[in-house]
């Protein structure tokens, strides 16, 4: 029997001002990884914003197991954790706060993988700062270690390789390709460039160039 996908997305519409950007858009996402594809302003990051629920549509249904975004608005966001792009979204918080707060957040978060995803991204010597000190790579590295680490049944990441050192890279290259074959949680990820070999060989891709 084919799984049941994580993710039901129906009939979405969305438009900012007088440009339409989804018009009655509904995908299925299933566990493991998508790869999502497309130039820019093709609604790459706003599609993931929908799902997270940073931007409200006009139309359509999201449904994570069956939760609805529209009917149980926080429990469907206690499923779904979304990782944007630029500088942390805690400023004021040092690393081991963010991953702490996180950890209030989403039942899920599995405390011992984000202690492996600090240690991958090298991430010790930074956790007694606060965001506002670091770098944006080292911001990126917080943030996509919470990602890796939430439990969360959808996680979505926007250009997570963005800003990162070659080492980092490297090993989120590697996180990546266990996500592909992750058959529990769905793994959403906006790139423009590989994922990896690993997970490019096993990611669905959804595409959003203009038909």
């Amino acid at each position: 029997m084919t799984p049941e996908p994580v993710l039901h997305i129906d009939g979405l519409d969305f438009a900012y001002a007088a440009r339409p950007l989804f018009s009655g858009f509904s995908a299925a996402f299933g566990a493991g990884l998508t790869w999502v594809r497309g130039p820019n302003g093709s609604g790459k990051s706003s599609l993931l914003k929908l799902i997270a629920g940073a931007l409200r549509p006009a139309a359509g249904r999201l449904a994570v197991h069956g939760i609805e975004a529209a009917a149980a608005p926080r429990d469907y966001r206690r499923e779904v954790f979304w990782c944007g792009p630029g500088a942390l979204a805690f400023e004021h918080l040092r690393p081991a706060e963010f991953f702490g707060f996180m950890q209030g957040l989403y039942p899920r978060f599995d405390v011992r993988a984000v202690e492996a995803h600090v240690q991958g991204f090298g991430l010790q010597s930074h956790m007694g700062l606060r965001a506002a000190a670091l770098s944006s790579g080292t911001q990126r590295k917080v943030w996509v270690a919470a990602a890796l680490a939430a439990g969360a049944a959808v996680v979505l990441m926007d250009e997570p390789l963005d800003a990162l050192d070659a080492a980092s890279r490297t090993y989120l290259h590697g996180a990546l390709g266990a996500c592909a074959k992750d058959a529990a949680r769905a793994w959403i990820v906006v790139s423009h460039e590989s994922l990896g070999a690993e997970a490019d060989a096993h990611a669905r891709v959804l595409d959003l160039s203009p038909q």
